[in-house]
């Protein structure tokens, strides 16, 4: 007879182990689905913020949009690679929350000028600013237009990563035309630097 009972008894605590798992396991799911909610609305708003700059840009490009502090346009141009489908407007200073919304220019001049222009964007393992530049190989082209449209074509012919420290290098000026483009691995340790040059 207690066997009986040990027997029944065992099966309701084992009824509500499982019901409890149950629960649990619901919660957490449903934590996980909200939470992947959220960083899919926060893509979105990053995209949209990024449209609306881009639009922004094309309309300043025509009127002339200045910063107060360096009296220089706020976007240094455009750069885009059509292979990896990269096509942003670039802004001429850096700072974090630029980075959050476009490429910026981390070192250099102007485009069109002798000199290297060091160009950074985020790297968010899908399809937005530099998260394709791994990609590219060595002789592919990259153009970079300034804000009166001017095309100037750059062709790879350095790719390699870098220590996130060991920045020196990367942002050293030349005397020829040249472009660095500077994003995060993919195992975010280090930095993958691309290196182009324009021959006129």
């Amino acid at each position: 007879m207690n066997q009986i009972l040990n027997v029944s008894k065992n099966k309701k605590n084992l009824k509500r182990f499982f019901k409890l798992q149950f629960w649990i396991s619901t919660i957490f799911i449903l934590f996980g689905i909200i939470y992947v909610i959220r960083i899919i609305k926060e893509k979105e708003r990053e995209n949209n913020i990024s449209k609306i700059m881009s639009i922004n840009a094309k309309l300043n490009s025509v009127f002339s949009y200045y910063t107060e502090t360096e009296k220089e346009h706020i976007y240094l141009g455009r750069i885009v690679c059509e292979k990896i489908g990269l096509d942003y407007y670039i802004y001429n200073d850096y700072s974090e929350e630029n980075l959050k919304i476009l490429p910026c220019k981390f070192s250099g001049g102007k485009i069109g000028e002798d000199g290297n222009i060091c160009i950074i964007a985020h790297n968010y393992f899908d399809n937005r600013f530099f998260s394709n530049i791994n990609q590219l190989e060595i002789g592919d082209s990259i153009l970079l237009k300034d804000l009166e449209e001017r095309e100037y074509e750059y062709k790879i012919y350095q790719k390699y990563e870098i220590d996130e420290r060991d920045t020196e290098k990367v942002v050293e000026q030349r005397e020829t035309r040249e472009l660095t483009l500077c994003t995060c691995t993919y195992d975010k340790e280090k930095r993958l630097i691309i290196r182009a040059k324009n021959n006129f």
